[in-house]
């Protein structure tokens, strides 16, 4: 169970995740401040070895912040990927994915982001 202090942001369809350096389709606007939990992504296409890596950009700039995709992940199934590291959002602030393209099959994804204010 969450706390009521977390909301969740739709951050819209990632098309070709496959691809290196391929940003999400959709950024996702914060309404309120807080620190990002996680990214909930489900994927369209079976997830192969090896593990899929997305940088987390924040306005546009890279946070140094990765989450992970888990290799072997099966087709239309959602997985949360933690953040390992803190990041911060302020009102206002965009968020979204940039593919590390580790993948080989053309996968289509949808994400949604999990902030606690």
């Amino acid at each position: 169970m969450r706390t009521l202090n977390d909301y969740f942001l739709y951050g819209g369809q990632f098309t070709a995740v496959q691809t290196i350096d391929n940003i999400a389709d959709v950024v996702a606007v914060c309404p309120d401040a807080g620190k990002v939990l996680s990214v909930i992504i489900n994927v369209h296409t079976v997830i192969g070895a090896p593990d899929v890596t997305f940088d987390v950009l924040k306005n546009g700039t890279d946070t140094t912040v990765d989450v992970t995709l888990p290799g072997a992940t099966p087709d239309e199934s959602g997985v949360e990927m933690v953040l390992p590291s803190d990041v911060f959002v302020e009102i206002g602030d965009a968020l979204t994915l940039r593919s590390n393209g580790e993948q080989v099959a053309a996968t289509v994804a949808e994400i949604t982001w999990v902030i606690r204010r």
